[in-house]
C-alpha cells in the first residue's frame, strides 16, 4: 500500500544518484557517524563488517521478536509502587543510560505483580515511539487529526483501575480507514497512589495485521512464555494525542498522562537522527543480486541504531522531549531530505 506524502520516503538508488558515499568502519561510531552527515553525504554501512543484527539470529524478525529487551524495572508489589512514588520515566531513564549495547530489539515492563490477571509484558520500539510521533505531527499539521472521541472516567473505580479512552487515529497509507480502538489502564489522576500500578497495564484492542501477525512463540527451553503484548505507533500516537489535549486544557491542564506515561517522546535529536536513517543510510548487503548491492535499513536495523544513539546520549537527549529546549510538536519538520 502506498504511503501518504507526509510518510513518503526516498528510495535507495535515489538517495545514491543525488548524494556521495562514506563509509563506516566500526560499530561504535555509527550513532556520531549518522550524526555528523553533511548535507550532500550518505553513510554506507558493509554490514558483512559491521552488523546490524546479532549473527546468531538468522533473519530480522527472529531478532525482532526473540531478541534482547532492556527491562524498565517493575516494582515488586503494590505496597512497593504505591510507596516508593516513583514516575514510569525515571524508571525509564536509568534502564536506558546503564545501556551497553546497540543490540537490542526494544524496550520492555510488565503489569505489577498482584494487580488484574494480565501479567504480560509489553513490549515498545523505538521505531514504533517514533514513527508515533511522526504520526501525531501529521494530525497536527493537517485536517486529519487524531480524535480523542470519549474518557471514560465517570467510574469511582477509574482512578484506581485507569480510565478507558476511545480514540480514532489516521492511516499512514492512502486509501485506508482510520483505527478505531480503545485504549485502557491510561492514567487521568495521578493524585490516586494506585495510579504507579496503573501505567504498566497499558493495553488496547486495536486490529491490524502486522500486531496479529507479532505473535511469536519462545525457544522450548526457555524460562518466560511466549504471550507478549507489542504496542505499536499508531496506538503510542493516540496515547501522545490524549497527553497534548491534557497539557493544554484551557481551564485546568492535567500533567497526570505524561507523568505516568509509559512512552518515551524523541527528542527533537532523536528526530533528526531518525529522519537520517530513513533518507541517507544504506547498507552493503551480500545477499542482493543488483549492481550496487545497496539497500535501505529495515525495521530491525534502524532499531539497532536507534539504541545506538541511546548509547551515546542517554535517555534525556534521545527520548525526554522538553518544550524549552524542543519547542511544539505542531512545528516538527518531517520532510525527509532529498
Amino acid at each position: 500500500m502506498a504511503k501518504k506524502d507526509y510518510f513518503a520516503e526516498p528510495s535507495a538508488a535515489y538517495i545514491v544518484r543525488h548524494k556521495e558515499p562514506t563509509y563506516a568502519a566500526k560499530k561504535d561510531e555509527l550513532a556520531n557517524r549518522i550524526l555528523s552527515l553533511q548535507d550532500n553525504q550518505y553513510l554506507v554501512i558493509p554490514i558483512h563488517s559491521v552488523p546490524l543484527i546479532p549473527r546468531q539470529y538468522p533473519n530480522p524478525k527472529k531478532f525482532l521478536k526473540h531478541g534482547s529487551f532492556v527491562q524498565v524495572k517493575t516494582p515488586r508489589s503494590i505496597d512497593e509502587a504505591v510507596e516508593s512514588h516513583i514516575l514510569p520515566w525515571i524508571l525509564r531513564r536509568e534502564a536506558f543510560d546503564a545501556v551497553a549495547s546497540m543490540y537490542h530489539s526494544g524496550y520492555s515492563f510488565r503489569p505489577i505483580q498482584g494487580y488484574r490477571k494480565d501479567q504480560r509484558e509489553r513490549r515498545v520500539r523505538l521505531v514504533e515511539l517514533c514513527e508515533a510521533l511522526r504520526i501525531l505531527s501529521y494530525g497536527t499539521q493537517t485536517s486529519n487529526d487524531i480524535i480523542i472521541e470519549k474518557v471514560y472516567l465517570d467510574s469511582k473505580r477509574a482512578s484506581k483501575d485507569g480510565a478507558t479512552v476511545s480514540v480514532s487515529v489516521p492511516s499512514r497509507s492512502y486509501k485506508q480507514p482510520r483505527y478505531r480502538f480503545r485504549m485502557n489502564s491510561v492514567v487521568i489522576d495521578s493524585n490516586d497512589p494506585h495510579s504507579y500500578v496503573v501505567a504498566n497495564g497499558f493495553l488496547t484492542d486495536i486490529h491490524f495485521l502486522a500486531k496479529s501477525l507479532a505473535f511469536r512463540f519462545n525457544y522450548y527451553d526457555d524460562k518466560e512464555d511466549s504471550y507478549v503484548v507489542n504496542i505499536f505507533a499508531p496506538e503510542i500516537a493516540a496515547y501522545y494525542r490524549l497527553m497534548m489535549d491534557e497539557l493544554h486544557r484551557q481551564h485546568k491542564p492535567n500533567k497526570s498522562v505524561a507523568e505516568m506515561s509509559p512512552f518515551g517522546i524523541p527528542t527533537n535529536l532523536t528526530v533528526d537522527y531518525y529522519k537520517r536513517i530513513l533518507s541517507r543510510v544504506l547498507v552493503v548487503d551480500p545477499k542482493l543480486k543488483g549492481k550496487s548491492g545497496l539497500r535501505k535499513p529495515n525495521k530491525a536495523e534502524q532499531e539497532v541504531l536507534l539504541w545506538a544513539l541511546i548509547k551515546e546520549k542517554k535517555y534525556e537527549q534521545t527520548f525526554f522531549r522538553k518544550i524549552s529546549r524542543d519547542g511544539s510538536i505542531k512545528d516538527l519538520d518531517w520532510k525527509l531530505s532529498a
